[in-house]
């Protein structure tokens, strides 16, 4: 499992750890859909097409790595491409902010903040998956918390 914390209280950066050890570091904008994803074998991109529309990307040297596309403004759902995959990422259920990860209808794993009132989160996918793509699926549900905060604040 792969734990995100966050490197302080009201850090938008975060510290990605694998059994207690450090593989990476993720830095989430406050301003717009954007973050960079530092792993061992390099750097990462994370952003949005164009503002307020398009397609949510993973880039890594001009290379487009994954691809996700939110059909509903309405509904905090994704529809995921890497490589050869077809994943939907979307929230279990509407009472809690469990996420999950989901393949031609079978759950694959989920997203989901470690305890009640705390920024660690776990992600629960498979360990032989990237961390790459472990964490482009964080960042969506990032957002969509992340809206979700925004909206109940409103």
């Amino acid at each position: 499992m792969l734990a995100v914390v966050p490197t302080s209280l009201f850090a938008k950066n975060f510290r990605l750890e694998q059994a207690d050890t450090l593989i990476g570091e993720l830095d989430t904008s406050l301003w717009r859909e954007h973050a960079t994803l530092e792993l061992e074998e390099g750097t990462y991109e994370l952003f949005r097409e164009r503002n307020w529309t398009g397609d949510f990307l993973l880039e890594r040297n001009g290379n487009i790595v994954m691809r996700a596309v939110k059909p509903s403004m309405f509904r905090s759902r994704f529809e995921v491409d890497v490589a050869d995959r077809h994943l939907e990422l979307r929230p279990i259920s509407i009472f809690t902010r469990r996420f999950g990860v989901f393949e031609n209808g079978n759950q694959l794993g989920s997203i989901y903040p470690a305890a009640l009132f705390s920024r660690r989160v776990n992600i629960d996918l498979p360990a032989d998956w990237p961390a790459s793509t472990r964490a482009f699926l964080y960042w969506l549900t990032y957002l969509m918390w992340r809206r979700q905060n925004g909206a109940a604040s409103a």
